[in-house]
């Protein structure tokens, strides 16, 4: 059964801000996986000056603070403008239903399922990346750490060293400081902004290709197709039990 336009639009307006939260989690499994090396002591005792100026006390509150406040609420604004045809291809409309679409934009739909969406969009976002930006205060340490270790196996020593003598310079202190904040400042988002149509008309095309990665894969089994004993070993693993039949 293919998705609804209903439910896929109700998906989209939350998706900017989940995307980055996913995204995270991805990449913290990814490097979980990978068993790496010790990085050479002397370019990583560089690198952990250089880490320490690239990710200063506070950088994570501050970047998903109200710039980056700024970039979501132009996403999800440029996103209320875009026809809802844009979407269809996603959702599984035959051509016939896009046409009968003309040229209704997700903001003038929305409005109708939730006249507060804009608003309600706004305070959900701020409010989560408020909290992210709490969470990731509590892992900066691990970052500098993460970062500096990556830095002493890409650069060599005398890379390293001379990166040091840069960020030591007016110029060089002052990049350090604010080169990883800049990506969350209004020229980012405004781009963002713009690139919005243009990632919702490739879209149809990414959901395509994943489509056909897997087409030959049989699909994911439903409860109702597990044996008694895979039902049993699935409910050990979540620590749960057996629900037992109502005594008459």
């Amino acid at each position: 059964m293919r998705p609804t336009l209903a439910c896929l639009v109700l998906a989209l307006v939350a998706t900017p801000a989940l995307a980055l939260a996913q995204t995270q989690t991805q990449t913290q499994t990814v490097a979980s996986a990978q068993t790496v090396t010790a990085p050479d002591p002397a370019r990583l005792a560089v690198a952990r000056e250089l880490s320490d100026k690239l990710i200063p006390q506070g950088m994570y509150q501050r970047m998903m603070g109200e710039n980056f406040n700024r970039m979501m609420e132009s996403m999800v604004g440029s996103a209320g403008e875009l026809p809802m045809r844009d979407f269809a291809q996603i959702g599984g409309l035959t051509e016939e239903e896009v046409a009968r679409l003309g040229k209704t934009t997700l903001r003038e739909v929305m409005e109708i399922y939730d006249p507060y969406w804009k608003e309600r969009q706004q305070r959900m976002m701020r409010a989560m990346m408020g909290e992210m930006g709490k969470l990731m205060s509590t892992l900066e340490p691990k970052v500098r750490v993460a970062l500096a270790r990556a830095y002493a196996r890409e650069y060599t020593l005398p890379e390293l060293q001379e990166l040091q003598r840069f960020f030591a310079t007016p110029a060089g202190s002052h990049y350090a400081r604010s080169s990883m904040e800049l990506m969350m400042g209004p020229d980012m988002a405004q781009a963002m902004a713009e690139a919005m149509p243009e990632i919702m008309r490739q879209m149809p095309a990414l959901v395509q290709a994943a489509q056909a990665g897997t087409k030959d894969l049989p699909p994911p089994r439903k409860p109702g197709d597990l044996t008694p004993e895979e039902r049993e070993k699935i409910l050990k693993l979540l620590g749960t039990k057996a629900e037992q039949p109502a005594k008459k």
